[in-house]
């Protein structure tokens, strides 16, 4: 299956509300993957695609909200939303965040980034995709889920 995004996935663990702007329902939520354009919200009803939204997420010290579509929905895993009015604000915002999630660990118990392709790259790669598989199906907290992934040495 051919990958439909136009922007890189990042692994992200942040506190999200989603209002449903044809309602006006407020879900709690949580943020698993970023990208610039968008983003997947864990959550057991999630809307039906095309649905108008607001999402708020908290991350970093830091607070984005913005308008957005939702793209994809899987009833009892979550939803993707497409971002739908990022300002000139909000862009840097988004950046900073990604650029925080791709950097490696500072400091001097920080291992060497594995090379491109590498099996110990290919290893973490997918020892993050079943944390968040795991995550999604309720069988890890967020806590779990930021205890494991935090400074990951795999």
């Amino acid at each position: 299956m051919e990958n439909r995004r136009k922007h890189q996935r990042h692994t992200f663990s942040a506190t999200a509300e989603v209002v449903d702007l044809a309602s006006g329902a407020r879900l709690a939520t949580r943020a698993a993957d970023l990208n610039k354009g968008g983003c997947y919200l864990d959550m057991m009803t999630p809307l039906p695609i095309g649905s108008n939204v607001r999402v708020r997420i908290q991350s970093f010290g830091a607070e984005f909200t913005c308008a957005a579509v939702v793209r994809d929905s899987q009833p009892g895993m979550g939803m993707g939303v497409a971002f739908a009015d990022l300002d000139d604000a909000q862009k840097p915002l988004i950046e900073s965040w990604i650029e925080r999630l791709s950097s490696p660990t500072a400091g001097p118990s920080a291992s060497p980034a594995p090379k491109a392709g590498s099996p110990l790259e290919q290893k973490d790669a997918l020892a993050v995709k079943l944390i968040d598989l795991l995550h999604k199906k309720g069988l890890l907290s967020s806590n779990d889920v930021s205890f494991l992934l935090r400074d990951r040495d795999l």
